[in-house]
């Protein structure tokens, strides 16, 4: 029978996982109805990723300020209210103004709300884990998976039916915005934070910066996926409208599979081969899907790409928590704050070579530095025998 405090933890990472899905639903909205952005205020792809620099040098400042001096102040689920109510509203605002001057206003709102959301909600679920005893990572994972599914379901749904993108987001934004209620209600309570006392800034070690590496490129690589395949669908590969979403729907129809089962393969097989290798055969069948130009097979090595990815991230940091010696606090706030650098240069970077080179030569180069990516997260994992059930349980909070 469950006890009263696991029942509170329990109820509190549903909360926390509604956390996520509302992020990324209302992010998924926006970037799947970007094609309409372009035409509405006249800009380029450059222009466009000068909005995501500006989101990703937000967060990460917000980042590192929240966790050291608003979370010990107002705890872990008051940070997670504020970032939902600042951020509901904001691909309505973009669509409903139309301006490109406000467009880069509300990225700077959108960067510090996730710079908010980011370390509380993966400390909470770090917290709930190591309380739990359970590996709760993955799942929790699913839920940006979710919010990007559905998100980009219903634009693409709307996009078919022609409703424009302002009453969506409008009615979307409305309901994310009552939904604070049940964090208010149901989020952790604070007597499971972890405060940290010392709220001085601190460097990482060698190991959780490359942990924290990896990340980065990992949401760097999401980030492309969710903001550049809607457009690479409709200009490069000539898709109708209404499959607009269609890449952003797959992927994550196969990284929500895999979360699903993550517990089980992780006991089962290992991190090394959950991570690394299922990866490097992700990567693979990416880049070979390409070369056909057929959209149906791009589908499905979409789906595959995103089962074979989708734990990448959340090994990581269950395995950065495990190797610090910081407070857990601290050390989420070091790996979000580095992987959120991938918000940064990634979608940028292609809006910019994309200019020169096109969408496709950068859905090429995703899949060859995935590959990369996962063969250096191998050789790490493997140089610190960080393999086996041994590695599932994380470090407690110090």
């Amino acid at each position: 029978m469950e006890n009263i405090e696991t029942k509170e933890l329990k109820t509190a990472f549903y909360a926390t996982f509604s956390q996520g899905f509302f992020a990324t639903l209302t992010f998924s909205m926006f970037m799947v109805n970007s094609p309409i952005l372009f035409d509405l205020i006249d800009m380029t792809k450059t222009e466009f990723s000068i909005g995501f620099i500006i989101f990703g040098i937000c967060n990460v400042i917000t980042n590192q300020l929240t966790t050291r001096f608003l979370l010990p102040k107002i705890g872990s689920t008051n940070c997670l209210i504020i970032a939902r109510l600042l951020y509901a509203f904001i691909p309505f605002s973009i669509f409903y103004f139309s301006s490109y001057n406000f467009f880069i206003f509300v990225s700077m709102l959108w960067g510090i709300s996730i710079g908010i959301q980011a370390p509380n909600i993966f400390t909470q679920v770090a917290i709930i884990e190591e309380k739990t005893k359970k590996i709760l990572n993955p799942i929790f994972k699913s839920s940006f998976n979710f919010g990007f599914l559905f998100g980009a379901g219903i634009s693409s749904l709307c996009l078919g039916l022609e409703i424009d993108p302002v009453n969506t987001t409008f009615i979307v934004g409305l309901f994310v915005f009552i939904s604070t209620l049940t964090m208010y209600f149901f989020g952790l309570h604070v007597k499971y934070d972890v405060v940290n006392k010392n709220p001085r800034f601190s460097i990482p070690n060698y190991k959780i910066i490359m942990f924290a590496s990896i990340n980065m490129c990992i949401i760097a690589f999401m980030g492309i996926i969710i903001q550049w395949s809607p457009l690479w669908l409709v200009t490069d590969l000539s898709a109708p409208i209404f499959l607009v979403g269609s890449i952003v729907i797959f992927f994550n129809l196969g990284e929500i599979i895999s979360n699903m089962f993550a517990s089980k393969l992780i006991t089962k097989l290992g991190e090394v081969i959950v991570g690394p290798c299922f990866a490097m055969v992700g990567s693979t069948i990416l880049v070979l899907s390409i070369f056909s130009q057929n959209i149906i097979i791009i589908f499905i090595a979409i789906t595959l790409f995103g089962m074979l990815i989708s734990n990448v991230m959340p090994i990581v940091f269950r395995q950065a928590v495990k190797n610090s010696q910081n407070p857990i606090p601290v050390t989420i706030s070091h790996v979000s704050s580095i992987a959120f650098v991938g918000a940064i240069f990634g979608p940028a970077v292609v809006g910019i070579s994309a200019e020169a080179f096109g969408l496709t030569f950068n859905m090429y180069a995703l899949g060859v530095i995935m590959f990369l990516i996962a063969l250096l997260m191998f050789f790490i994992m493997r140089e610190d025998k960080l393999v086996g059930v041994e590695g599932i349980e994380p470090t407690p909070p110090k």
